[in-house]
């Protein structure tokens, strides 16, 4: 795999999963407690891929201080920086243009969380001998999504853009995973921005020349914050069935419900229970008697005692108060408040930097 180049998409603005996104892109949201642009690089690295192109755009300065030259994940990482939305497809001639794509390229979509073993798709893809394959993957509600029908020899025969579920041709879809050869670069269209489900596949798969590659394992598409919390507790109940707690963490006297996902230097208080399904990123603090399920909490949060969360997200670095209930469906943005005895309803989103000292009791309220 030395030679095939890897294309990794993080340009979007990911306004669907505002607020966790107005402060970071979505790929370097983190899933147990690391990016999910790392878990994307040191997959395509284990695959023996070790030529990285990042297309970025939306806050690319806080993905090129992270990755740099990729020296520090064990491959060579570039840039192509669109200077204008280009969409899924766009970025693909402009990487060409400007570092030449001469053999077979991988391209990830930057926010798709799996364990798909990219070599076995590489060697899928080789041996079927056309210009692409797409990983397809297995769901209930395709009506999201781009949706494929394959024949006994995996060739793509149909593919529909987001059918109404009612009409879904099947429930096989695309995993947003792609393995070409540069031929296919004649398929793509002169003007910007480009869709790879609207300008791309659909030339592909009229011409015969595009195979699918059918993934049976975890896969998430991290659209929405319900979605990136199910990405965390996929991963949570893969790769730690029976938890995870960092060595430095300190939980003596607390209930843990597993799994859950406790990061380094976390550390709850006496009296506390937490879990099931619950990630804790590295240095939060909870104070006594406090009561967490179903949740992620990001790096450094701070939970005075006695306070209770449910099936929420809480952003970075924020600060909840004694006796504060947070119901689910909630998402704080980072650096957030919530004053003592505080209850927040429901389905609640509150943005990035707000100070919160009066009960939020309208569900689905969004705070400015």
């Amino acid at each position: 795999m030395k030679d095939t180049k890897a294309v990794v998409l993080t340009g979007g603005f990911a306004t669907r999963l505002r607020p966790l996104t107005l402060t970071r892109p979505k790929a370097l949201l983190p899933i147990l407690g690391k990016p999910l642009l790392d878990w994307i690089i040191e997959a395509l690295r284990s695959s023996g891929i070790n030529e990285v192109i990042l297309s970025v755009r939306y806050l690319a300065d806080m993905i090129k201080e992270r990755y740099r030259d990729g020296s520090e994940w064990g491959v060579n990482v570039m840039y192509a920086e669109e200077v204008k939305p280009l969409g899924d497809a766009g970025p693909i001639p402009l990487i060409n243009e400007r570092y030449g794509i001469d053999t077979t390229f991988v391209v990830v979509y930057g926010d798709i969380f799996s364990n798909v073993d990219i070599s076995k798709v590489i060697n899928y893809h080789r041996s079927k001998g056309g210009l692409g394959t797409m990983v397809l993957t297995r769901v209930e509600d395709p009506s999201r999504y781009g949706v494929a029908v394959i024949d006994d020899d995996g060739r793509v025969r149909d593919f529909i853009e987001k059918p109404p579920r009612e009409k879904a041709i099947s429930n096989l879809i695309n995993a947003g995973i792609y393995v070409f050869e540069p031929e296919v670069l004649k398929y793509f269209p002169k003007k910007t921005p480009m869709k790879f489900s609207r300008d791309i596949i659909p030339k592909l798969v009229n011409e015969g020349v595009i195979y699918g590659y059918v993934h049976e394992g975890i896969w998430s598409d991290i659209g929405v914050p319900k979605d990136y919390m199910r990405a965390n507790f996929d991963a949570l109940r893969y790769y730690h069935p029976g938890g995870f707690i960092a060595d430095s963490a300190d939980v003596n006297d607390v209930e843990i419900e597993q799994p859950v996902f406790i990061g380094d230097e976390v550390i709850i208080k006496q009296g506390s229970r937490v879990g099931p399904y619950t990630i804790i990123g590295k240095r939060c603090r909870l104070g006594a008697n406090s009561r967490i399920k179903y949740s992620v909490l990001l790096d450094s949060v701070v939970i005075e005692g006695s306070s209770y969360i449910d099936g929420s997200i809480i952003g970075r670095g924020s600060y909840i108060g004694k006796w504060v209930r947070i119901c689910s469906g909630t998402v704080l943005g980072d650096d957030v408040v919530i004053s003592d005895e505080v209850l927040i309803t429901r389905n609640v989103v509150i943005l990035p930097y707000k100070e919160i000292d009066k009960d939020i009791v309208k569900e689905g309220s969004v705070i400015l």
